[in-house]
């Protein structure tokens, strides 16, 4: 067994995902590379990864709209995990702070320990 960690972006939950626990057999289309896949919900991809859920936790990360521009951006080295039993299907738009003030906290997916057969992705 190979144990492989998932990114389940928010907006892909939200619009077209159903929420799974720990413990459940889930099949997925994932993109990306070692050590981090994503989930892919939108394209004609068949799901290509089959395993058994080990372990789950929200992803928050920090975001600050930088001087002189429009676009909030992640802040480097702000990420929380939070452990849970079950993914949720919607995610919370603002945990701290403001987007009027440049900064705030926001749940952006889940990652997911995903036990699949064979040998080391």
């Amino acid at each position: 067994m190979a144990l492989l960690k998932v990114m389940f972006d928010d907006w892909q939950m939200e619009c077209c995902g159903t929420p799974f626990s720990v413990g459940d057999e889930v099949a997925w289309s994932l993109s990306g590379e070692a050590p981090l896949y994503s989930v892919e919900l939108h394209g004609d991809e068949e799901a290509d990864t089959v395993g058994r859920v080990r372990s789950i936790e929200v992803v928050t990360r920090g975001f600050t709209l930088p001087a002189g521009t429009r676009t909030f951006e992640p802040v480097a080295g702000e990420q929380w995990l939070r452990a849970v039993d079950r993914c949720p299907k919607w995610f919370s738009d603002s945990v701290e702070g403001s987007r009027e003030r440049g900064y705030f906290r926001r749940e952006v997916g889940v990652l997911v320990c995903l036990e699949v057969p064979g040998g080391a992705a």
